[in-house]
């Protein structure tokens, strides 16, 4: 079994060759140091997961031969995020563990508390995908989740999941544990998290309205990039593969 795992687009892999290019070229020469003959695992991305080993390794690229390939099938529950935008790491640590826990889609969302307004450019999109992809190959992944430009909470639509909740502390809602009984499982779900601060009241009764089941994540008030990585878990269990 290869022990280190790099991810080469499927425009790079023709037949039985591979080519590997850029920051996981300088991963292989420099950090890990192999050498012709090593054996390495490839995804794409997109489901491609192959086997290879190493033929050469220059300063610009590195040729592998493809051993062996098979394809990582679409996820049987898809299960998209809507994360209210936080500052900093802790946006990406959220995306880094929901990439993990094998979110289909992440969507940063704007709302009244956030930082970012609708309509400002958002300059952090390549290194979440970065961080997604090193999630990937850490976790085994081929298929990386989809991840969108931010997105305005009017803008959401619940409507277009089988199944969709959204978080808030307030006094009275449900745990989102006892919405697992009864009916059919959904094969769709959205997962909506709000920023520092959670949602408003009206943004509540806006997803409500819209479509979402409002649920708890019990009687403590967790960080937003808590409260992803529980739910996320929570709904891979109740509907998902962590079973």
């Amino acid at each position: 079994m290869p022990s280190h795992t790099f991810y080469i687009p499927p425009g790079k892999i023709s037949g039985d060759t591979a080519s590997l290019t850029g920051d996981e070229l300088r991963h292989a020469r420099v950090t890990l140091r192999l050498r012709p003959g090593d054996s390495a695992r490839i995804i794409d991305g997109e489901g491609g997961n192959c086997d290879a080993r190493f033929e050469s390794l220059g300063k610009e690229e590195a040729r592998l031969k493809v051993l062996s390939r098979r394809t990582e099938s679409e996820p049987f529950f898809s299960l998209t995020l809507a994360m209210g935008i936080v500052p900093g790491e802790r946006f990406e640590w959220a995306v880094q563990k929901a990439t993990e826990l094998g979110v289909s889609a992440i969507i940063p969302l704007i709302t009244e508390r956030t930082e970012l307004k609708a309509g400002k450019p958002w300059k952090r999109l390549e290194r979440l995908r970065r961080i997604m992809i090193s999630a990937c190959k850490q976790c085994g992944r081929a298929r990386f989740p989809h991840l969108s430009e931010p997105l305005a909470l009017e803008e959401l639509d619940p409507g277009a999941y089988g199944f969709a909740v959204a978080f808030w502390e307030d006094e009275g809602t449900p745990p989102l544990a006892g919405l697992a009984g009864g009916g059919a499982r959904p094969d769709t779900c959205l997962m909506v998290v709000g920023p520092v601060g959670g949602f408003s009241a009206r943004e509540a009764n806006l997803l409500k309205g819209n479509g979402c089941v409002l649920a708890g994540l019990g009687p403590r008030v967790l960080r937003t990039e808590t409260a992803v990585t529980a739910g996320a878990a929570m709904l891979q269990y109740m509907f998902g593969d962590m079973r």
